[in-house]
Formats: structure tokens, C-alpha cells, sequence
């Protein structure tokens, strides 16, 4: 999907069909979702009817009773997902830590969210791609004793420490500091001793120097 597609024809009335009936790809869905997000009008009454279209095909569709092994294999699928008695339930949605979003308007929790690990000690919590800028929003958790290497910044990177310390360029920094680096501007060796929690925005066109 290039951004030409964004304009109101009748290939963007496809691409929000593809989009009610859950048939896009990754990358397409969070292209379009930015364009919602940016607050077309069109797009989203566009969704909304279709959105109606696709309830009343579901309630058209004859049922059927599954056979007698399939029921049991679902069954026992649910038995072993069954959470714990005092685990507090949430909507498959807030599962993937999103709790709000439509368009403009974003809110993730990220206790929901799976740490991934990017890099050697490093893990992450992905919190908000931007595709155009190609820019992310993360919450970092970095083991104790890691480096990460000297790198140039593609864009503006902001660094919020909210646990423990990170050295940058000889500054021990704790909770509470904050680093910003502008394009084209090179960290040092970075590290941490005893472990920290970040909050994170920076480019992903970021290049190693060392």
C-alpha cells in the first residue's frame, strides 16, 4: 500500500473492505490504522457501514454442530487456557496491552504486553510504530552488566530512565533523567551496572559505529 492508495477512490473503498473483514496483512493494517488515526471521516464512515455489512453476513451464515471429536478437542483447548481463579480476565484486545484505539487516539497498557528480546540483555515492549517516520515508542528493560555499541541517530532519540542507571557519554544517569539526542548525533558506548527500565523513542534507520 503506497500512501496514493489513501486517496478517497474506489481502491480505498477495497482497502477498507479488506480492513472490516480482518483480510489485510501486517504491514498494509498498520498503514491504513495510521491513516485512521490521522482522522479521515470518509474512511471511518466507510468502516462503519461496513462494519454492519459484515455483522449481517455473520447472522446469515447457516449454524452447524460441530462433530463430536471436534467439540471434545475444543473443549479440552479450553481447559488447558482456563486462567487462574484469581487472574483478572481481560478482552482479547486489552490481552495485546491496546485498551483504547480509534482514530487519533491510542492508549496501551503494557503489563499486557510479552517482552521480546531485541538484543543481548536487551528486551522490549513495542508501544507505538510510527511506519512513516519509521519511528518506534518502547519501554526497554536492559539486564545488568549489558552494552549496547556506539551509534548514530537517524532522528531525534528520547531516553526517560524510569529504573535503576544507564551510562551515557560518563553520566550516571538514574530515575527520573532524561537524555535527548538529535539527528545525525552519536552515543558513545552505552551501558548499565546494576540493570534499568527505559522509555524509549527513536528511529529505527539507527546505524551502529562500533
Amino acid at each position: 500500500m503506497t500512501q496514493k492508495q489513501f486517496e478517497h477512490s474506489e481502491e480505498t473503498k477495497a482497502w477498507a473492505a479488506l480492513f472490516a473483514l480482518g483480510s489485510l496483512g501486517d504491514e498494509e493494517k498498520v498503514l491504513f490504522e495510521q491513516h485512521m488515526h490521522e482522522g479521515c471521516v470518509v474512511c471511518e464512515n466507510e468502516i462503519r457501514s461496513l462494519n454492519e455489512v459484515v455483522l449481517d453476513l455473520a447472522l446469515c451464515s447457516p449454524s452447524a454442530a460441530p462433530s463430536s471429536r471436534i467439540r471434545e478437542r475444543l473443549l479440552e483447548s479450553l481447559a488447558d487456557s482456563k486462567p487462574e481463579a484469581d487472574s483478572y480476565s481481560h478482552p482479547s484486545v486489552v490481552s495485546q496491552g491496546v485498551l483504547l484505539q480509534q482514530p487519533g487516539l491510542l492508549i496501551s497498557r503494557s503489563s499486557d504486553m510479552a517482552w521480546e528480546t531485541v538484543a543481548p540483555g536487551i528486551l522490549r515492549k513495542l508501544l507505538f510504530v510510527d511506519p512513516k517516520r519509521r519511528y518506534n515508542t518502547s519501554l526497554l528493560r536492559v539486564e545488568a552488566g549489558t552494552w549496547y555499541p556506539s551509534h548514530r541517530h537517524a532522528d531525534v532519540e528520547e531516553i526517560l530512565v524510569l529504573k535503576g542507571d544507564l551510562h551515557i557519554h560518563g553520566v550516571v544517569m538514574g530515575a527520573g533523567d532524561y537524555c535527548r539526542a538529535e539527528p545525525d548525533s552519536i552515543h558513545q558506548k552505552t551501558f548499565t551496572k546494576g540493570g534499568c527500565l527505559l522509555l524509549q523513542l527513536t528511529s529505527q534507520l539507527d546505524q551502529i559505529t562500533a
